[in-house]
């Protein structure tokens, strides 16, 4: 035998060498797609931009769950649409729990009350993992302003129809659904001004080219002596902020919003792989060090776990449609 047909012909040893090979990755492979959620990162979708409230609660949750599995998890940020583009991202991601979102009261609630042409439905196309944190908003005004009080406020912009500005980030977010809200019940006019998010509403707000804001306590009171906080939109008064009356004790007791974070799952999630992700999110919300966390961002953690959230979406839903519509009969025709 030449060596040329040698080398053309493998012997049974090294077809039996092979065929163990593929046999080993093959057992491999097998035993690789056999291990429990996660096997690689999983990505948090925040439908804000980087700095915003959003994102930042998002890099706290995905903090905590990668302490958890030791595995990376990654926060993409997906701005735009009052965080309406984000959520539909991620409602339309492939249901396998490496897409996930932190969403809030503004693209789950308000947009899903609001908005008719919206391209997802919160209570159908999430599976609720679990809602972590209550967020106080407050209304605040530029010193220049000679207002003192929502009262004064309401009788300035009255006294000036359309002359006063307030910075909104859209109409279907908490920020502008609130100030909808006031200038309804207190039959007023003021302008819009409308940012991408609240980190670039904040110099103009600083300075005095826009007049007045509705927007997170925590990031009212940090600029609280360039800023007139004037009443916050809690059913009770905040820590941060405790000479502040609330919306009810300024006389408008029908402005009451307070909008809050969650995580959820695009529906169709497999049950094995959100008991994996619910149990994360349980030992994370346990964990000292993510409510201090929360705590540190201005807010106030909570303890919902999957039916509660859920609960609490269609609830809340419903009660912002109601007031939408009874703030649409009660506008001047």
């Amino acid at each position: 035998m030449t060596r040329s047909r040698m080398l053309g012909r493998p012997g049974m040893a090294a077809i039996s060498l092979a065929a163990a090979t593929l046999a080993a990755v093959s057992v491999t492979a097998s035993a690789a797609d056999n291990r429990p959620y996660p096997q690689r990162p999983v990505r948090i979708v925040a439908a804000q931009q980087a700095g915003s409230a959003t994102d930042n609660v998002a890099r706290l949750v995905a903090d905590a769950l990668e302490a958890h599995w030791g595995v990376a998890v990654t926060v993409e940020n997906r701005p735009g649409a009052g965080g309406t583009i984000g959520a539909e991202a991620a409602a339309r991601a492939t249901p396998d729990g490496y897409t996930l979102l932190v969403g809030g009261t503004s693209n789950l609630v308000i947009a899903a009350a609001t908005e008719p042409e919206l391209r997802y439905d919160p209570p159908k196309d999430f599976v609720p993992v679990g809602r972590f944190a209550h967020v106080p908003f407050a209304f605040a005004v530029n010193p220049e302003v000679p207002a003192h009080s929502l009262r004064e406020l309401a009788d300035l912009a009255r006294a000036e129809p359309g002359k006063l500005t307030y910075a909104t980030v859209g109409p279907t977010t908490s920020s502008g659904f609130g100030m909808a809200m006031f200038l309804s019940q207190a039959g007023i006019d003021m302008l819009p001004v409308e940012y991408k998010g609240i980190t670039s509403a904040l110099p103009d707000m600083l300075s005095g080219r826009v007049n007045a804001i509705f927007n997170e306590v925590a990031v009212l009171s940090v600029h609280s002596g360039k800023l007139r906080v004037l009443a916050v939109a809690s059913p009770r008064r905040v820590a941060r902020l405790p000479d502040v009356p609330t919306t009810a004790e300024a006389g408008y007791p029908g402005v009451v919003i307070a909008p809050w974070y969650g995580l959820l799952a695009p529906a169709g999630t497999p049950p094995e792989v959100l008991q994996r992700l619910g149990e994360a999110y349980e030992a994370a919300m346990r964990s000292a060090t993510t409510r201090k966390r929360i705590d540190a961002l201005g807010y106030v953690p909570i303890d919902d776990m999957p039916g509660q959230f859920a609960s609490a979406l269609r609830e809340d839903i419903a009660a912002i449609r109601a007031i939408a519509r009874r703030s649409a009969s009660a506008a001047p025709r």
